[in-house]
């Protein structure tokens, strides 16, 4: 037997993450794997669990505790060895991605301070400005140009004080009309009964980056419909067939990545300086899951290489794990394009919000009966309505009406959909 104090593993860019929940007890025997606490990011919840099997002696975090990776967690009498950190499973990636933003820190409405002088900086230098990953994700999320920023970290390095202190002395400067994170102070008990509800990290996350991304990105959304009856009509067959429960948003997800190899410019990116754009030569696709936290937005990698079969399968995966709070950081980053569906729900069209630094996001919504003519005759035929909104500043209405259109065309070619189907 040996006592082995456990660690936070790896967590990416994440720091000070809270504690909200600790799974076990004192005297708790556990096995590997098993979720010893849960933490909170701005991104999503997240187990961690252990790595060894054995007796829990001491739990060194409580709720509301902020950790890091590295920081220690458990005491564990076990009969096993801890593994090296390289073998240590991390649970959350350090590669970026922009599905879910880091939550920034709330712009205040008055401020005195002056803009701060700073001198020009060649962009082409971008290399020779040190700032750590989370700064760079911060300036993104603003649309900020880091060579504008005053340094006061030690070697003239950028801290997220400074781009704090940058917006804030914008603000300051800016227009009546400028936009504002702040609410009116009203107190609404005057008209009746109320209840106050706090909002959640994971909400304050959303509500900002939400705002953020309306408000930096010109949306444009296309409105179309498509006649669905062919593919779930296959569906239905090939579900019967091979004693499948495959839902039509496997067989959308599997088209919508074929075409966008079509319509690269949907795949892309702007890149921080907004002087060229980054073409993606893979399809990661966000699912919007609901969870009783909010919308997760987790990605399958590759689409475009899987079947329709494992799509469905890796769908049904990660929304189990994020309504279950299962889902690790990489299934969260690397996103290119987004469906949102509201298929399940109802509602004709809507307007998706992008989630940056992608360039377009794909609304379903629920299918609809449309009597249409036919053979001098008319029948029902069942039609999905899309909603495509896209950055306008890379992508024009010609492009956008292009591709929803070739969308919509490959979606009633059931024929390739067979083949793809496995």
């Amino acid at each position: 037997m040996s006592i082995q104090v456990l660690t936070i593993p790896d967590l990416g860019e994440a720091e000070d993450v809270e504690v909200i929940e600790i799974c076990v007890k004192l005297g708790d025997i556990v096995s590997a794997e098993d979720p010893i606490i849960v933490l909170e990011s701005d991104k999503a919840a997240m187990e961690i669990p252990t790595s060894l099997g054995g007796k829990v002696l001491a739990i060194k975090v409580s709720i509301g505790d902020k950790v890091s990776a590295g920081s220690p967690f458990l005491e564990i009498e076990s009969e096993e060895e801890e593994p090296s950190n390289d073998a240590q499973k991390p649970a959350m990636d350090s590669a970026t991605a922009p599905e879910v933003s880091k939550t920034p820190s709330k712009i205040e409405e008055t401020i005195e301070q002056p803009i701060p002088a700073v001198p020009p900086q060649d962009s082409s230098n971008w290399g020779s400005i040190y700032a750590g990953p989370a700064v760079r994700k911060l300036a993104r999320e603003f649309g900020i140009q880091l060579s504008q920023v005053a340094a006061s970290g030690p070697k003239s390095r950028i801290q997220k004080e400074d781009l704090h202190a940058y917006v804030k002395a914008r603000l300051s400067g800016a227009s009546s009309n400028s936009f504002t994170f702040t609410q009116p102070n009203i107190d609404y008990s005057k008209w009746g009964s109320v209840e106050e509800q706090p909002l959640s990290k994971f909400q304050k996350s959303s509500l900002t980056n939400l705002h953020t991304s309306w408000i930096n990105i010109p949306h444009v959304t296309q409105h179309d419909e498509c006649d669905l009856s062919a593919l779930l009509e296959l569906r239905a067959k090939l579900n019967k067939k091979h004693e499948l429960k495959i839902s039509p948003l496997a067989f959308i997800a599997k088209v919508t990545a074929d075409v966008l190899e079509e319509f690269p410019m949907l795949n892309s990116s702007l890149d921080q300086d907004l002087e060229k754009i980054v073409i993606k030569k893979y399809v990661n696709l966000g699912i919007a899951v609901d969870t009783p936290e909010g919308l997760i937005v987790p990605n399958i990698k590759n689409v475009q290489e899987k079947s329709i079969v494992n799509i469905a399968e890796e769908i049904a995966t990660l929304a189990s794990a994020a309504k279950t709070r299962k889902l690790k950081l990489p299934d969260l980053k690397g996103s290119s394009f987004t469906i949102s569906s509201l298929g399940a729900i109802g509602g004709k069209f809507f307007t998706p919000i992008i989630n940056p630094p992608e360039v377009g996001i794909l609304g379903l919504s629920k299918t609809f009966p449309k009597v249409v003519a036919k053979n001098e005759g008319f029948e029902s035929r069942e039609f999905l309505p899309l909603s495509l909104s896209y950055d306008h500043r890379v992508i024009n209405g010609v492009y956008a009406a292009q591709f929803i259109t070739q969308l919509g065309a490959a979606l009633r070619d059931v024929v390739l959909m067979e083949k793809k189907f496995k």
